[in-house]
């Protein structure tokens, strides 16, 4: 699997934990999706902002990677709005609504504009590592984000 196919991937993932939270019946399902939500798009963005934009910057418009890192901020701003907002059930709703439209766009402009502008253009080379390594240092770095958004939310 190459990045491309990872960020694909993970679009869909996001998806359907979307579509999971949206379903789930209870709070306590919806907080526990909301978690997994939460921890999959730091995953993905981090994979985007650390490795696949800085690569990207040679063959995809400025404009486009802007947008891109400033929907990440956006996203980055809900899932800690989310997380102090955890007990009540009412904004959660609201947030989640927010948060999806952003994600929503963010995957359609990517996989319209980007993605397939880079294409076989971005190699484990232009990367500076695997797709396996970057998702194993991805992951430790979203660990990092998730603590730091929950001691924010709870400052």
């Amino acid at each position: 699997m190459d990045v491309i196919d990872l960020l694909i991937q993970q679009h869909r993932e996001l998806e359907a934990l979307f579509e999971a939270c949206r379903a789930a019946k209870d709070d306590e399902s919806k907080r526990e999706l909301g978690i997994q939500l939460a921890e999959a798009l730091t995953l993905h963005t981090t994979i985007e902002e650390r490795w696949v934009y800085p690569a990207a910057r040679r063959v995809v418009e400025e404009k486009l990677i802007q947008d891109s890192v400033e929907e990440h901020g956006e996203m980055t701003e809900l899932i800690a709005q989310m997380i102090r907002a955890r007990n009540d059930p009412q904004k959660l709703v609201s947030l989640f609504g927010e948060l999806e439209k952003v994600v929503k766009e963010h995957v359609t402009m990517e996989e319209r504009d980007v993605l397939p502008k880079l294409g076989q253009k971005v190699t484990e080379e232009d990367l500076g590592m695997s797709c396996k390594d970057i998702v194993r240092t991805a992951s430790e770095v979203r660990r990092e984000e998730m603590q730091k958004l929950q001691g924010q939310a709870n400052a």
